[in-house]
């Protein structure tokens, strides 16, 4: 009976041990984030306790790779559960679970639609100040254009981006479209192009609304009406439809395109003639951009683990996940302590910025009701 009793003490004594080492060996991790302040330590070792953080994101696996990358190694014994999903569908479960009183999800990472226009209305979302753990974080020098400037919402609290939108109009691959063929948006029209050109549905919210949009306020709704309706544009709400057509000359130009499978196929040696359009070419004065894109962030009011939540937002916007996430995603970060990784989709002097992401948010609506009335509808 002895012999059993000393060794129940010794293997409780080795469990506290293996506890404290493995405690220990988690904050080693935490502190090399550089994140640090008067809340944080307490907050973290309560999000240790709850074990786990729930991330809605966007799928693709470099988007993936941005939003989950380093968070193991720097909190090994938070388990992060991501969810990746088109907005709309996971939007669309959220709300669903929300009004039948289930509460499964922490961190949305998503782009501003439908985002902002279901969870506002049922409030579903927490302010980000109240939860930033690392006073730094807040500062005006870290962020271009002040701090402030990253908040998508009206309110200024329940949706932030810490990125630079790309601001794509479309490719073209000059595998097969020439510099004479395409040079400037005018030739988008051109006979050469007719059944050439493909475009993401204008009213699905994201990229190809976007890009229309930038269209329709440069050049106008008839120019954009004429466009649409009678030089054999070919819509599609299939990104990987869109490259696959892209990349084999089939439809050799593309409006509103997401750009991760793309990149993919860039890397394996695929469509490597593909090139960008920009410039005053094609939008004039007018670029798209400023603060936004599909990586925006918001925290759930009522989070399944609300320590580890704070822990999660704190970190992705810290300087080290930023850092990270830029040379992940080739996404500028807005933080002015990371260095850029596209320095030619900086902010332009001179210019002016559509931004969908916010203010623009509206325009982009009004003329999607527009042009149905057009006689184009959704597809």
């Amino acid at each position: 009976m002895r012999q059993g009793r000393i060794s129940i003490r010794v293997a409780s004594l080795a469990s506290a041990l293996l506890a404290t080492t493995l405690s220990n060996a988690s904050l080693s991790h935490a502190e090399g984030t550089g994140i640090s302040g008067p809340d944080w330590a307490k907050t973290l070792d309560a999000a240790r306790k709850e074990g786990s953080v729930t991330v809605a994101g966007p799928p693709g696996s470099i988007y993936r790779n941005g939003i989950t990358a380093g968070w193991a190694q720097d909190f090994p014994d938070i388990k992060l559960d991501y969810n990746a999903g088109r907005g709309t569908q996971v939007v669309a479960k959220i709300v669903r679970e929300r009004a039948a009183g289930l509460y499964n999800w922490d961190i949305i990472v998503a782009s501003i639609n439908p985002t902002l226009a279901s969870f506002l209305p049922i409030n579903a979302l927490s302010s980000l100040r109240d939860a930033i753990l690392d006073p730094s974080t807040t500062e005006d020098k870290n962020w271009l254009n002040g701090f402030e400037a990253g908040f998508i919402d009206t309110a200024k609290k329940y949706f932030y981006s810490p990125t630079l939108s790309r601001g794509y109009l479309g490719f073209v691959n000059r595998d097969c479209v020439s510099k004479e063929q395409l040079n400037k948006a005018e030739d988008f029209k051109s006979a050469a192009l007719k059944g050439k050109i493909s475009w993401f549905d204008p009213f699905d919210a994201g990229a190809g609304a976007q890009a229309t949009a930038l269209l329709q306020v440069v050049y106008g709704d008839e120019w954009l009406k004429d466009m649409l309706k009678n030089h054999g544009v070919t819509f599609s709400r299939d990104y990987k439809q869109m490259t696959d057509w892209l990349v084999s000359c089939s439809k050799p130009v593309s409006i509103g395109i997401n750009t991760d499978l793309l990149s993919q196929m860039q890397k394996a040696g695929i469509g490597k003639n593909v090139e960008e359009l920009t410039g005053d070419e094609y939008t004039r004065d007018w670029r798209k951009g400023g603060a936004g894109g599909g990586v925006s962030i918001g925290l759930f009011n009522n989070a399944r683990h609300p320590n580890a939540a704070k822990v999660y937002l704190t970190w992705y916007l810290s300087r080290l996940q930023q850092q990270r996430f830029a040379e992940l995603t080739q996404i500028n970060s807005r933080r002015l302590d990371v260095a850029p990784v596209e320095p030619e989709h900086l902010p332009e002097a001179g210019k002016k910025y559509f931004n969908s992401d916010q203010e623009h948010n509206l325009y982009v609506q009004a003329m999607q009701a527009r042009i149905k009335t057009w006689g184009i509808t959704e597809r």
